[in-house]
């Protein structure tokens, strides 16, 4: 080992970057060969070489009928659909919710600006075909007058042209020591770059990356040499909770020791990893970088992966359809090669028949004939011969047929997809049963989405680290929110007592959002709240803006915003202050929830008054019908007058009951509002005399 590290030392680093990619041949030669296979499988060439061949020497069909392609598009376009997504969450060390969601809406700035979704739909596919694939996060200026640089996320179009390290055993890559990526680079460009330096092929040795090219006079080729320089030091703990080693401590040597305006306040052993990218030709560095974050942006994404034998083997998901998928093709020409080969419809004509006919019968069976003319003949008997008739056509083989029916079943099961993931109509007689077999065929294949996932988690992961390099100062940046609108936030902003939306401090995770995207969810939310309408039609009245801020139809915007302002739930809600103690909102709440009774206790009595109110009309013109009946005797008249007297009074009585009730309803309502409005103004005192609030994003 001692020897190995001592000729390893002597390397130069082109000629360690040669090393580094032998290794990774040597490690993934068989995955670089059946990956080729794969992936030449899955575009169409699926009959093997010698039997295509022969078969066109012999002027056979090789017939191919390619459903690999479609079981393997069936679940790359599953993954596109609900891609997933990036959430960031606040640990500790000063972390906030607020910066959280500034560092997520930057996080999908990058990947809208970068067109991220073109680099994952890339290595996914290749995933799915073959067995792995890539995407790379890189920096560069925003433009050619700019010293500001923003991060990228860059597809990879050919995977074999990245040598990975073969010690690497995390899924995500994270624990990658060294990468060799090559390029080629046109000639005259090269020489513009780089003036001094000689024309050398790095030439490669892997299977797959395209090394007969560079015979071309116009082109050589480069590699960039991604690794990690592990060095010891010491790591000093300060007494402001920053961890700094000792090589960038200055002069600092130990405990006690000033490092700025903190001092040493505990000493460790540790290792110091450095990042450096060297561009290199064979024989020389062209330039090289020090790379600030503490991973290679570099990011595989898998398929299936197993160990056998010590090796690690890498495959997608045609590797196990080629065998069902070639019974199908050799099963289906077979039965094309019969139905070509077999003789046409013969007929059967007794002799003579078709005297002076010949030409028109020769081309009975190749020509549509509106008649066909015979002669009538009779046998030794003297009884008329039948007129000619065609004998029926040989029929395709059974066993033929049955085989291809059989193979083409295998394909689905060997896919674990059938017929209602593929959207053919199966046995199923419910959307439910639908549903179940579709989620069926999604878990078959679910572990290409969940590494997919994993690989977009170390996308974040890498991204977040490198935020505090890349975005350190103060300045505006463009965030995006879940639902895709834009805003503009500034980062870093130095206030009285802290620093707004703080990037460079905390530490925050990255987690996964997967399922259904922003507006599939917002479309199922929509006729959700459509289907409650129809069983609570006062639901439109409480959240009808919100309802109809779910359309996606042209001004629906609008037309929210105006339900919104004749909403007084919603306008309350707008002019509360946005950072009040829970405390508060605690009341608020139940202050809110009493002024809802109350104003349903006030509606309730309006309604009661009215009712009462009508019924004493209704008596009153009865007892004036009555009084305006001469006829009836002037006792029983005046009984019915007292009566009636005595009803009014009741009811007056009973109306002035229901007065009081209702100024008691409106001075609570109004005392309410009252106890709001005071809470609001000793918030905003309290505000002033300096109590802890959550600042406003700006």
């Amino acid at each position: 080992m001692a020897k190995l590290d001592i000729e390893w030392d002597r390397l130069t680093v082109p000629e360690r970057a040669v090393a580094c990619m032998n290794l990774a041949v040597d490690a993934d030669t068989e995955n670089r060969s059946a990956a080729i296979d794969d992936l030449n499988f899955s575009y169409g060439e699926q009959w093997p070489s010698e039997i295509k061949m022969q078969r066109q020497l012999d002027k056979r069909p090789c017939l191919t009928i390619n459903k690999t392609d479609t079981f393997v598009r069936s679940v790359v376009n599953n993954m596109r659909q609900q891609r997933p997504r990036i959430k960031v969450h606040p640990v500790s060390d000063g972390a906030d919710q607020q910066t959280a969601e500034v560092l997520e809406g930057l996080m999908r700035h990058i990947e809208v600006q970068s067109n991220a979704e073109l680099a994952y739909d890339t290595g996914c596919e290749f995933q799915v075909r073959m067995g792995w694939g890539y995407w790379r996060v890189a920096a560069r200026y925003i433009d050619e007058k700019a010293f500001d640089q923003e991060l990228y996320i860059e597809r990879v179009r050919n995977p074999f042209s990245i040598y990975y390290d073969p010690s690497s055993v995390s899924p995500d890559g994270l624990d990658c020591k060294w990468v060799v990526i090559t390029d080629r680079i046109r000639k005259k460009d090269f020489k513009r770059q780089y003036p001094n330096a000689k024309e050398s092929d790095f030439k490669p040795s892997g299977a797959g990356d395209g090394q007969d090219a560079w015979s071309s006079k116009e082109e050589i080729m480069i590699a960039e040499y991604w690794r990690i320089e592990e060095k010891n030091d010491k790591l000093f703990q300060l007494s402001d909770g920053q961890a700094v080693f000792k090589s960038d401590a200055g002069e600092a040597q130990g405990i006690g020791d000033q490092v700025g305006e903190a001092l040493v306040v505990d000493v460790r052993d540790s290792v110091k990893k450095i990042i450096k990218c060297s561009k290199v030709t064979k024989s020389q560095v062209l330039e090289e970088i020090e790379w600030p974050g503490k991973y290679i942006p570099i990011i595989p994404v898998y398929g299936s992966e197993m160990t056998m034998d010590g090796k690690s083997m890498k495959f997608g998901m045609v590797r196990q359809l080629k065998d069902p998928q070639r019974m199908y093709n050799f099963w289906r020409t077979q039965e094309t090669e019969f139905v070509a080969l077999a003789p046409k419809a013969p007929w059967l004509i007794a002799e003579g028949q078709i005297e002076n006919h010949e030409a028109e019968w020769a081309t009975a069976n190749v020509k549509n004939h509106s008649t066909l003319t015979y002669k009538p003949v009779q046998d030794e008997n003297g009884q008329p011969v039948p007129p000619p008739t065609r004998l029926n056509p040989q029929s395709v083989p059974a066993a033929s047929v049955n085989a291809a029916m059989a193979a083409s079943e295998d394909l689905k099961a060997v896919a674990g997809m059938f017929d209602p993931a593929l959207g053919a109509p199966g046995n199923e007689t419910s959307g439910t049963m639908v549903a179940q077999r579709q989620g069926q065929s999604d878990l078959s294949n679910y572990h290409f989405y969940d590494n997919l996932t994993r690989s977009i988690r170390a996308t974040g992961i890498i991204l977040l680290d490198l935020f505090k390099t890349y975005y350190s100062g103060e300045r505006v940046i463009r965030i995006i929110g879940e639902d895709g609108n834009p805003e503009s936030v500034t980062i870093n902003k130095q206030q009285a007592d802290k620093i707004l939306n703080d990037v460079n401090t905390g530490r925050y995770d990255v987690i996964m959002s997967t399922g259904p995207g922003y507006d599939t969810k917002r479309q199922e939310s929509a006729q959700m709240m459509i289907d409650m309408l129809h069983h609570m039609p006062q639901l439109g009245q409480i959240a009808g803006d919100l309802i109809v801020g779910q359309m996606d139809w042209p001004g629906a915007t609008q037309l929210a915003e105006r339900l919104k302002m004749a909403n007084p739930l919603a306008q309350m809600q707008d002019q509360m202050p946005k950072n009040i103690p829970p405390e508060a909102k605690e009341m608020i709440g139940s202050l809110m929830g009493q002024l809802h009774q109350a104003q349903q206790q006030l509606q309730q009595l309006t309604q009661e008054k009215q009712a009462k109110v009508f019924g004493v009309q209704e008596r009153e013109q009865a007892v004036t019908q009555r009084e305006m009946q001469k006829e009836v005797a002037e006792t029983h008249r005046l009984h019915i007058k007292e009566s009636g007297d005595n009803k009014r009074a009741t009811l007056a009585a009973h109306t002035q009951l229901l007065d009081t009730q209702l100024r008691t309803s409106t001075d609570m309502h109004e005392t309410i509002i009252d106890s709001q409005t005071n809470l609001e103004i000793a918030h905003k005192q309290a505000m002033n005399r300096g109590k802890p609030s959550a600042p406003d994003r700006q």
